[in-house]
């Protein structure tokens, strides 16, 4: 047989296909499918990963491959197949794919492993009266010395707006320090040992179903169902350290940065191995150390969120996807758009490992699975120290025409309130909704002042006195002549957040502690470490926050769980928002009285008689599964069949609805009779980024031999998004 001579390699760089090169012969018996390279491209040195070794070679003039990179680059076998798979499934370009398996920290030759840090160079209060000095004339920079003030010993670079920091040093206002990683990234600390819970039978039963799959060597899903704090975080322990014993590694993934801290104190406290912790508020340097150690078998458990799926970790044997119906887990912003869920189990059927997703409320599609007896179903039925909370709606018309005016809290909710801050107890509010004031309109013409890179409302935020977009962080002064009509004095602030509810609570209750947690405290590094601590030890009476605080908290003070204004969900147009705020209202639910402390949830809408609205209350999955499967099978959503988005976008309107045309009239032709292509429509938010935006739906009852027809799409600024989350956003 004649010997391998030339190498397709897929260059790290922008190009859509594999590169041809010479295999030098000194490094013939070396290469390997997934090796790192480093090649010539151009009149430059590129990197990039072997896709495909060969005897022959079509193309003229080749190149040889300069050297082999270190192995921590390397993609090993499973991994590949994974890759492949998700090229295939996900109608991505393999360029594209391989930013998931080597991601930035490792396509980088030289690893710094120090950082640099930004800190204030004037005394606080100067500091202080620059903000509204700079407030009309440099946002962003007030930004980042707001940033500052509340962190005085410094932030990250690589956390904030870097054109802002070249100002600020040119004024002597900031200044730049390097300094060493804070701490070694796998996490080896030493935590307090805690004893092995006694197990009731339904999680008895769980674990020796989960242990039993460990045992086989061969793969299988299981489907953890079970109520909030019925004690599923036990049984991922005991299955972890099963497969430990086994000789095998696990990897563990939660759907928010903010839940690691909790995680890895409660597996600490109990599995005595380092932990390697994967997410994006980590710096290169730290990551890298992760990754490497991941790499040579050094850690057996890797913890992050859902990019931690493509870690290179050994021996694999456990796969956990804890609260895995959560949106967190999908993809959507830029190719490939996967499912890190689904993801997860293809990599456990590769790898032959067993995989746990874990839920209070599974997602639609994974409980159909079970059903059909395709994945393993347990149910924890019941908590097995407490009793789930009672949950009161509260009719928000008559609560307000009873006080006389708007409040963001019934009377019910601040009594409630007062009892707990008499009794030593802590309550959580949850509003998904942050910033101070939702959105500046003009009374005279109705106008709503948007962003002018989104067609999206911007946000007032009180504490750094600017408009803000939650979409691109653009930010903006407050005018007072409408830009539509130029009506002055008309404009007014409609709505609110979590930074309006916060100051409201504090006029109630002058004397009582508060902590809030949404994006825009937790942008630092370890912020939600430091505020998890801090409401943990009682530093505060009342945490306020979004979606983050309803998801797999454990604060045994919490008996009270307040919840303001849902409704909003209830109008978006999309298929699965019925279920997202089921899901949303039953987690935040959740949160009170897991101790012995009995909970309450107070529930204040202006639907109480909403089917939805009356089933969360009642936390009954099984009603408001077979309600909502009637609706998806008369409408033909998922779990019924298979969606396919394809979103085209553009410096233009006219442009962006073309592309769409065009691709429709391609699609409708060229794809099979069973597969329905919807014609184009406007996305949900039609601008974003100065980008406008129009979508094709295509429904199809499978994936299978449609992908070569959708990579046939891929040209600039289209996305596909197989399984989309959304399809109005």
């Amino acid at each position: 047989m004649p010997e391998v001579r030339f190498a397709e390699v897929i260059v790290d760089q922008n190009i859509d296909r594999p590169l041809d090169y010479e295999v030098p012969p000194h490094l013939a018996a070396l290469l390997l499918v997934g090796t790192r390279v480093q090649v010539p491209l151009r009149k430059a040195i590129a990197t990039g990963t072997v896709a495909k070794l060969k005897h022959f070679s079509s193309v003229g003039d080749i190149k040889p491959i300069i050297a082999i990179l270190g192995a921590q680059g390397n993609i090993d076998p499973p991994l590949w197949r994974l890759a492949q798979w998700m090229s295939d499934y996900y109608a991505t370009p393999m360029h594209r794919v391989m930013r998931c398996f080597v991601p930035p920290h490792v396509r980088s030759e030289t690893m710094l492993h120090k950082q640099k840090w930004v800190t204030l160079a004037v005394p606080l209060n100067e500091a202080t009266d620059l903000c509204h000095t700079l407030i009309k004339k440099a946002p962003m920079q007030v930004g980042v010395i707001h940033a500052l003030l509340q962190e005085t010993k410094g932030v990250l670079l690589s956390e904030l707006n870097r054109s802002a920091i070249d100002a600020l040093v040119k004024k002597k206002i900031v200044r730049l320090v390097t300094k060493g990683a804070k701490g070694d990234f796998c996490l080896e600390e030493s935590f307090f040992p805690t004893l092995p819970k006694a197990l009731h039978p339904q999680q008895a039963d769980a674990l020796s179903a989960i242990t039993a799959s460990l045992q086989t060597h061969q793969h299988k899903t299981h489907l953890l169902y079970g109520v909030t704090g019925s004690g599923k975080t036990e049984v991922y322990i005991r299955a972890i350290q099963a497969a430990f014993d086994l000789g095998k590694s696990a990897i563990v993934l939660v759907p928010e940065v903010s839940l690691t801290s909790q995680t890895i104190e409660r597996f600490r406290s109990r599995l005595d191995v380092p932990i390697a912790l994967l997410h994006h508020k980590r710096s290169k340097g730290e990551r890298n150390d992760a990754w490497e150690k991941l790499q040579k078998g050094e850690i057996r458990l890797a913890l992050g969120a859902r990019s931690a799926i493509f870690c290179p970790i050994q021996k694999l044997g456990l796969i956990i996807v804890d609260e895995e119906h959560d949106s967190s887990y999908k993809q959507s912003d830029e190719m490939p758009c996967y499912q890190g869920r689904d993801v997860a189990i293809m990599r456990g059927h590769l790898e032959k490992a067993t995989v746990v997703l874990g839920s209070a409320t599974p997602s639609l599609e994974s409980m159909t699975h079970a059903n059909q007896g395709k994945y393993a179903l347990h149910r924890l039925t019941s908590r097995p120290s407490a009793k789930l909370p009672t949950i009161r709606i509260v009719d928000m018309k008559e609560a307000l025409a009873k006080q006389g005016g708007f409040s963001h809290f019934s009377q019910a909710l601040i009594d409630a309130i007062k009892r707990r801050i008499e009794q030593g107890e802590q309550t959580l509010l949850f509003l998904n909704r942050r910033g101070y004031y939702r959105m500046r309109c003009c009374k005279a013409c109705l106008h709503i002042v948007q962003c002018p890179h989104c067609d999206v409302a911007m946000t007032y935020h009180k504490s750094v006195h600017v408009l803000k977009c939650h979409i691109c962080n653009a930010t903006g002064p407050l005018t007072h002549i409408c830009p539509a009509c130029f009506a002055h004095e008309s404009l007014e602030f409609k709505g609110f957040g979590t930074e309006h509810v916060e100051r409201s609570l504090h006029a109630l209750f002058p004397e009582i502690r508060t902590l809030r947690m949404d994006r825009d405290t937790t942008g630092r590094k370890e912020s939600h470490e430091e505020l998890f601590t801090q409401f943990r030890s009682h530093k505060a009476d009342v945490l306020i926050g979004t979606q983050m605080i309803a998801k797999g908290f454990h604060f045994p003070a919490v008996t009270l769980v307040g919840v303001l204004n849902p409704d909003a969900s209830l109008c978006v147009p999309d298929f699965r928002s019925g279920e997202q705020l089921f899901q949303l209202l039953v987690q935040v639910a959740g949160r009170a009285g897991r101790s012995d402390l009995k909970g309450e949830v107070i529930l204040q809408t202006y639907m109480p008689e909403h089917p939805l609205i009356q089933l969360a209350a009642k936390q009954d999955y099984d009603a408001f599964y077979a309600r909502e499967m009637q609706d998806r099978k008369l409408f033909g959503y998922p779990p019924f069949a298979r969606l396919i988005k394809v979103v085209f976008t553009a410096e233009a309107l006219p442009d962006a609805i073309e592309a769409s045309r065009l691709a429709h009239e391609t699609l409708t032709q060229a794809l099979p009779s069973y597969a329905m292509v919807y014609p184009p429509i406007a996305c949900g938010h039609t601008k974003i980024k100065d980008q406008y935006r129009y979508q094709i739906l295509i429904k199809t009852p499978k994936i299978k031999g449609l992908e070569d027809i959708l990579i046939g799409l891929q040209i600039a600024k289209v996305r596909i998004d197989v399984d989309p989350i959304s399809t109005y956003f």
